[in-house]
Formats: C-alpha cells, structure tokens, sequence
C-alpha cells in the first residue's frame, strides 16, 4: 500500500470515529452523563484534527510526486 492510500484510509478513519464519538457525545449527554459526554466530544474534535492532519499529508504528497514528475521530463 502507498502512502497515498495510507493517509486516505486514515483520513476515512478519522472521519468515521469523528462522527461516531460525536453521537456517543450526544448520547451520554441525554443520559445525564456529563463528564462522559463532554469527553466524548474533546475525543471528536481531536479526530477532527486527525482527519485535517492526514488530508493535508495526502495532498502534500499528490504535489510532491507531480512535482517529481515534472523534474523528471
């Protein structure tokens, strides 16, 4: 596997464990379950800049083997 498909799939990862902490976040607060629930959504915003962080590594590499392309002609 590349590292494109690498920082794909964890940009993929990253963006279904954002969605899923997020209605576990809303589910623990309509249990009245405070403190789990506002973990719950610091644990998303954290996958949130996780799924940032691997999209911008996957373009980074997308320019950097156009850019080897273009070197290389």
């Amino acid at each position: 596997m590349t590292r494109k498909h690498t920082y794909l799939l964890l940009t993929l990862l990253f963006s279904l464990l954002f969605v899923a902490l997020v209605a576990a976040g809303s589910y623990l607060l309509s249990i009245q379950s405070k403190a789990y629930g506002i973990a719950a959504f610091l644990f998303a915003f954290s996958a949130a800049f996780g799924q940032i962080i691997c999209l911008a590594l996957y373009l980074r590499r997308v320019s950097h083997e156009k850019w080897l392309k273009q070197t290389q002609k």
